[in-house]
């Protein structure tokens, strides 16, 4: 299913370099404000606060730093013309496809955690209490999850994607499915927080989930199920040479 090889090749291609760092210094902006903004408050202001800023502020920060990662996994194999050499290799397109993800995922994963790191050092700092932000991993984790998944392939089929990704996040997942609440399952944002929103108290108005009900078990079927059709899409866009 996956190729070790593979994936280790690219995933220490995409994590070398000062990408990596500063997509982690991204990912770790809402930690950060949260820190900031706890001055002064009280724990439980500060808690709270922690929480809005994670849901809100992460929405766009960690969303952009897994796009930059997950849409350079095969873009820069492909920009430096060595994707042709990694196609002759005796690897199907299947486990092509889900090495890619996986690689994507585990840099992806490794800003994701420092931005969270932040976060929880932070909020251990401010209230005393190093037990509030262990819930968020599940957010930071469950995005990068997901987003890779939509990330890979776009970074593959199109020259612009990072254009392509912050349309998908900003106007897709920020006005379309706001006001289409029965689009709201299709936003990766929405099914990380209703992972996180059952692990944890969130404070009201936090995030507006839409359609979509908080719970780990039904974040976790919709994660697969978004991951199954980025990797089909992949697929199929792997097989088709003229989308090199």
């Amino acid at each position: 299913m996956i190729n070790l090889g593979l994936t280790h090749h690219l995933f220490r291609q995409l994590s070398r370099g000062k990408r990596l760092w500063g997509m982690a210094a991204l990912a770790s902006t809402a930690g950060l404000v949260s820190f900031i903004a706890s001055s002064r408050r009280s724990a439980e202001d500060a808690i709270d606060g922690y929480h809005f800023i994670t849901t809100s502020v992460a929405a766009a920060t960690l969303s952009i730093a897994i796009l930059v990662m997950g849409s350079a996994v095969l873009r820069d194999e492909r920009d430096g013309g060595t994707l042709p050499y990694l196609f002759i290799k005796p690897i199907s397109r299947w486990s092509f496809a889900v090495s890619a993800w996986a690689a994507a995922a585990a840099a992806s994963a490794i800003a994701a955690l420092i931005g969270w790191a932040v976060g929880w050092v932070g909020m251990g700092v401010a209230t005393g209490s190093w037990t509030v932000a262990i819930p968020a991993l599940s957010l930071y984790l469950s995005a990068v999850v997901g987003y890779t998944a939509i990330f890979v392939p776009i970074g593959y089929l199109f020259t612009r994607a990072v254009l392509i990704g912050l349309a998908y996040v900003f106007v897709w997942e920020g006005i379309i499915t706001s006001f289409v609440t029965g689009l709201s399952a299709s936003s990766v944002w929405r099914t990380a927080v209703s992972i996180y929103a059952d692990l944890t108290e969130l404070p009201e108005g936090a995030i507006d989930l839409g359609s979509v009900e908080p719970g780990v078990g039904g974040g976790l079927i919709k994660l697969l199920v978004i991951v199954t059709a980025g990797l089909s899409l992949l697929y199929w866009a792997l097989r088709r040479r003229d989308a090199i």
